[in-house]
């Protein structure tokens, strides 16, 4: 394993957040396709539900939610990043106003992703959306 992998799985998760958070929904495939494997499965909430399977409907996810979705404010903590072999996790915490549909919305949580390396390329093939039990109450 190389010596720089954590930056190299910092930079990703940077690449993927800077996508979501900048981009138009059009761009966003071209700029995510190589940040997740074929397989890459998306789950929510304590009992990491599953929301999508595979890189398509993955990327959809975020596109719909940048189509959406007015981020007037977000805050992403440093990722913590451990890694074994070729498997990396990397945790992180946000915190996020937004509007949708006229509401405001107040969110926190932390997000989880597991990310193997085949081919010298770093992919997501896993990611958890853990949102703060407290969360998602519309500003009166």
């Amino acid at each position: 394993m190389p010596l720089n992998s954590k930056a190299e799985v910092r930079a990703l998760v940077g690449r993927i957040n800077r996508a979501w958070l900048e981009e138009r929904p059009e761009d966003l495939p071209g700029t995510l396709t190589d940040c997740f494997s074929e397989e890459v499965v998306f789950v929510v909430g304590p009992a990491f539900q599953v929301v999508a399977r595979g890189r398509e409907a993955c990327m959809a996810g975020y596109a719909d939610f940048v189509g959406t979705a007015k981020i007037d404010r977000c805050q992403l903590s440093d990722p913590e990043i451990e890694i074994a072999d070729s498997t990396a996790i990397a945790s992180y915490g946000w915190e996020m106003v937004y509007m949708i549909d006229g509401e405001e919305r107040r969110e926190s949580g932390h997000d989880l992703f597991v990310f193997t390396r085949t081919d010298g390329r770093w992919r997501a093939v896993w990611r958890a959306l853990l949102p703060s039990e407290v969360d998602a109450v519309a500003a009166p």
